[in-house]
């Protein structure tokens, strides 16, 4: 909204995000529910469609990345590796390798479908409780995307989630990015079968209800800090 300073201090002033972070709640629940999982990815695509109209490839989407309001819905932070889209970005090759697209992790001009293949790994994990693609290194995961497409099977236990949801998420993180659901931009993910119905414009007004209900203050892990920062913190 603003920023001052003053001899010591740069000031940013942003919007008060009390929900902290997915990562942590993810890291609380282990896993999110179908309806869940479907309120927090219909935020972050509007906030993809968003910058993405503004030309914008955010390049860095994951859990620690995504803040929610005191109302549960979902905002999207740290533009520190984000990058207007042009051509010929193939030396562009940042991100957390976890949730960074086979076309970035090849060295490969890319585009928006960089941010809808995190997505994906997000929706996946929001599921699972775990990443489609695991390793200790850029290297080891590397490998494992070029040796396998990651895909749940509609035979796997998913906690009941629908044939629409995991159509969703396995077309999200096809390694192909023309194949890959968002090529083409927010719109065809919106309108795939499993947002079929889901009230967007609600959404964007902040009219819905989150169907992730957040315990009151519950948005810190205090495990690792000393008393002095307990109360600081508190």
């Amino acid at each position: 909204h603003f920023s001052f300073q003053d001899k010591d201090n740069l000031y940013l002033v942003f919007d008060l995000l009390p929900g902290g972070d997915l990562r942590y709640h993810l890291g609380q629940n282990h896993r999110f529910t179908e309806e869940q999982t479907k309120y927090i990815m219909a935020c972050i695509i509007l906030s993809l469609e968003y910058i993405h109209t503004n030309k914008i490839i955010h390049r860095d989407i994951k859990p620690e990345n995504l803040v929610l309001d005191h109302k549960g819905n979902v905002h999207l932070t740290d533009f520190g590796i984000a990058k207007f889209q042009h051509v010929n970005n193939a030396k562009d090759t940042s991100g957390t390798p976890g949730y960074m697209s086979p076309e970035v992790m090849c060295g490969l001009d890319h585009s928006i479908a960089v941010d809808y293949f995190a997505l994906g790994v997000i929706g996946y994990e929001f599921m699972k409780g775990v990443r489609p693609y695991l390793g200790n290194s850029r290297k080891e995961i590397k490998e494992k995307i070029m040796a396998k497409q990651a895909m749940i099977k509609s035979n796997e236990c998913t906690n009941g989630w629908s044939p629409e949801a995991i159509d969703c998420i396995n077309r999200l993180l096809l390694r192909k990015p023309c194949k890959r659901l968002g090529y083409n931009g927010a719109k065809e993910v919106k309108h795939h079968h499993w947002f079929k119905g889901f009230n967007w414009k609600e959404l964007y007004m902040g009219k819905l209800n989150a169907p992730f209900v957040l315990k009151e203050e519950d948005n810190y892990d205090y495990t690792y800090c000393n008393a002095i920062d307990k109360i600081t913190l508190k």
